[in-house]
């Protein structure tokens, strides 16, 4: 394979690795602000009071963050859809499937 393809093939897996990211970002259930501080609010809580291997911290961080009922219930799919069945599993699956796709400042 020579230089120029190369570059070519690198070009078009940044095109489609952007793609996904656009993608993902679309199906992100909050605005990055707020899911930013959905998970500080859960991982403060978390690291306080360890994970009971529920969703109670979530739905506390929830309730504080006064979402709406549509927008809590979209979350909590959203969580479970990566991977977040519980506060640890948020705080990790969740967590990172966000952090990789959420957009670069």
């Amino acid at each position: 394979m020579n230089k120029a393809n190369k570059s070519a093939q690198k070009a078009k897996l940044k095109a489609w690795r952007e793609g996904e990211r656009m993608k993902a970002q679309n199906l992100f259930p909050l605005a990055d602000s707020r899911l930013q501080e959905f998970f500080e609010m859960l991982e403060k809580l978390r690291a306080k009071h360890g994970c009971f291997h529920d969703i109670r911290h979530a739905l506390h961080v929830i309730q504080a963050m006064r979402l709406a009922k549509e927008d809590a219930d979209g979350l909590l799919d959203w969580c479970n859809q990566h991977g977040g069945y519980c506060d640890c599993e948020i705080a990790a699956n969740t967590f990172m499937h966000w952090h990789e796709n959420r957009v670069r400042t």
